[in-house]
């Protein structure tokens, strides 16, 4: 009997090996492991991240108040009031538009002091607006150091700064000059706020970077009054110089003017990079002004 032969199919492994072919298994493809290794840092990087962000959040959220609490209805008219009593004054002097944003501007200002009070864990009084002058917070309690006094000073103009920078881009974005109008008085006033006299703003952050700024400050001022006198400028001069009169013997009965080199160096950091920043963005603008009315 006729046996049939099968035919069997050699090709393949067996057939390579036998014919002393090496096999190689298919490789997994490059890109897969590339985007492996990238999720891979990208959640390492987030992971190591998360405590930062977490460290940021917990230093910015108690700047997150209500810089009203504790206002009632006294408080909320005086405010109220005497902005409006200074739109009203103003506006027998310059555009309605330019006073309405000014004073806005200047509420913002005030609004920075009251949130870092209350961030501080301190109580503001009464929030006043006075015509051709400017606005002021008073506190209810006082600051427990001058490096508390010091932060408390730089909220406003840093606040102020920012509302002058929105209305500058506006500008920019519109094209209408009464922003550039507001933002140029904006950065006026919080610049002037910041000059190292008294009881301006300029006084309380300077006392915690040294005392002499507080004489170039008061040189600045007598030098003012004695070029254009004024019953004003003469009773700031003398509140100055009763400040830093009380500042000196405060200084030797508590220890309130205690601060550390690495808050006087943070305070003067950022003193005299916003002096600059708004000296140079009052420049700017003044220029932009004088182009436009060409």
């Amino acid at each position: 009997m006729e046996s049939s032969a099968v035919e069997r199919d050699e090709s393949g492994p067996r057939a390579a090996a036998t014919a002393g072919l090496r096999v190689t298994p298919p490789l997994k493809p490059r890109s897969g492991r590339i985007l492996s290794g990238v999720l891979l840092l990208l959640g390492l990087v987030a992971f190591r991240l998360k405590a930062v962000w977490l460290l940021l959040f917990e230093k910015i959220r108690i700047f997150f108040v209500n810089p009203f609490e504790g206002f009632g209805a006294m408080q909320y008219a005086v405010a109220g009031g005497s902005m409006i009593v200074t739109v009203l004054a103003y506006a027998t002097e310059f555009r309605l538009g330019l006073v309405i944003g000014f004073v806005l501007i200047t509420l913002i200002h005030e609004v920075g002091h009251a949130v870092a009070i209350r961030a501080k864990g301190l109580r503001a009084g009464y929030m006043v607006f006075i015509p051709f002058i400017g606005g002021a917070v008073t506190l209810k309690d006082q600051p427990r150091s001058v490096y508390d006094d010091a932060q408390i000073g730089l909220a406003g103009p840093f606040a102020g700064t920012l509302a002058s920078l929105v209305s500058l881009l506006i500008f920019k974005v519109s094209g209408d000059p009464l922003y550039l109008l507001v933002a140029l008085t904006g950065f006026i006033l919080n610049l002037i706020n910041l000059l190292p006299i008294g009881m301006l703003d300029g006084g309380r952050i300077s006392a915690a970077v040294t005392k002499w700024m507080w004489v170039f400050g008061g040189a600045v001022l007598a030098y003012k009054v004695w070029r254009q006198p004024n019953v004003l400028l003469i009773v700031i001069l003398f509140l100055a110089a009763f400040q830093v009169y009380a500042a000196i013997l405060r200084e030797k009965e508590d220890r309130f003017y205690e601060i550390t080199g690495g808050q006087r160096a943070a305070v003067a950091i950022a003193y005299f990079t916003l002096v600059i920043f708004l000296g140079h963005q009052t420049f700017m603008a003044l220029d932009k002004v004088e182009a436009l009315a060409r």
